[in-house]
């Protein structure tokens, strides 16, 4: 039961590959969206720790502005992740995980300053039956093959640095080779099988890591004790079996994808779909037709669709996968803004929201069920459809 699932204590941040970049960069970044709300940062330092064994950097703040509940600090503040991703090369995650005795676990994905995903969860949005694994943050970090206790303990025995929000006056080359584990100078001697070797890039301080650990956000696992040319090349073929495995999944909904036709236009609903696959379901968001309808609908509904509205509709499991307003979707928020349908005889609940860049569109939900449509509620909705969704839920 939900209800047994001990979590590790009050803790959040962002976890991110070892890359280029410049701390002091990164906590300005910070810093400037807390500054934003009128947040007191005088005290506050960016404490940046790498794993022990694994290419990966978790970035936590601490001082009084985070309060005594830093899991809430990270959930309530995703603007925070949003500059971060910014100042990053390469995608990271805003993670929080609070324990007893509200607990609760979510993550957001974030790149170049976008929310690609997001999930978020308390006890009561887990299905019966649930394990401490079934958690978001719990299957973050079986993705990154990362046990929960590395994450709780900060990744404890790695190389640290800490940087005023404030003064951000450290050399950030010297603090890159710190969280590599060498001293100053020993980038210049060392072999060319080691990341301080490298030469910097555009921007960057010299002497920064080259590679990283896991490519974020695609299910990649993470190799430990690698050298970076090893993992280099884990990492391209994996981009490769990611990118072959993209396209089967591509064309396996194509051959077989259902669809509604109405006064508006056409709405698919990929089996399989999720709002994360973007380049899935980008084809299928068209405001108005012209030309040819995208793979997997029938050329004989050509004609008679042009001009008229493609949308999509899919299965959405977290009120966090999509947003209102600054951050993801929460059940309190949308118990208290959502209006009242009625779907084959049953009452639904439905909200617009936004679907991180895919735009906005509609939320329905019956109990835990529920689906997205990329059209917002004062427009004609796909009900048959949306009803095969939740049904295919129930259970």
């Amino acid at each position: 039961m939900v209800d047994d699932i001990s979590l590790p204590s009050n803790h959040g941040g962002l976890v991110f590959p070892l890359d280029m970049f410049r701390p002091t960069l990164l906590a300005a970044a910070l810093a400037e969206g807390l500054v934003a709300q009128v947040r007191n940062i005088v005290d506050a330092k960016l404490e940046l720790v790498r794993h022990p064994e694994v290419q990966l950097v978790l970035a936590r703040i601490h001082g009084s502005v985070v309060g005594d509940d830093p899991a809430a600090f990270w959930r309530e503040n995703p603007e925070l992740g949003l500059l971060a991703s910014q100042v990053l090369p390469r995608q990271l995650f805003q993670y929080w995980v609070a324990g007893e005795p509200d607990p609760r676990q979510g993550f957001m994905v974030l790149q170049r300053g976008q929310a690609l995903a997001s999930q978020d969860a308390s006890r009561d949005d887990l299905p019966p039956g649930a394990t401490a694994e079934d958690w978001p943050v719990a299957q973050l970090l079986a993705q990154l093959q990362l046990r929960p206790e590395e994450l709780a303990d900060g990744f404890a025995g790695g190389p640290r640095i800490e940087v005023s929000l404030v003064e951000r006056d450290g050399d950030d080359r010297e603090l890159l080779m710190v969280l590599l584990g060498q001293q100053p100078g020993e980038a210049e001697a060392a072999d060319a099988g080691e990341p301080a070797g490298a030469a910097a890039g555009p921007g960057q301080p010299a002497g920064a890591p080259t590679a990283a650990g896991p490519a974020s956000g695609t299910g990649a696992s993470t190799g430990r004790r690698l050298n970076v040319q090893d993992d280099q090349k884990r990492r391209a073929a994996e981009a490769q079996a990611e990118r072959e495995a993209r396209q089967a999944k591509a064309e396996s909904m194509h051959s077989d994808l259902p669809f509604a036709i109405d006064d508006l236009g056409l709405v698919v609903a990929p089996r399989g779909a999720e709002l994360a696959d973007t380049d899935i379901l980008e084809p299928y968001l068209r405001s108005t037709l012209e030309g040819d309808l995208p793979p997997g609908l029938p050329r004989e509904r050509q004609d008679e669709l042009q001009g008229r509205r493609i949308d999509f509709a899919v299965v959405v499991e977290f009120f966090s996968e999509v947003f209102v307003g600054e951050g993801p979707l929460s059940r309190p928020v949308f118990d208290a803004q959502a209006g009242t349908r009625t779907l084959a005889g049953a009452e639904v609940r439905v909200l617009e929201v936004l679907a991180p860049r895919l735009g906005r569109g509609t939320l329905i939900r019956r109990g835990r069920a529920g689906v997205f449509v990329s059209r917002t509620p004062e427009l004609e909705l796909p009900m048959a459809l949306i009803a095969e969704l939740l049904a295919s839920q129930d259970g």
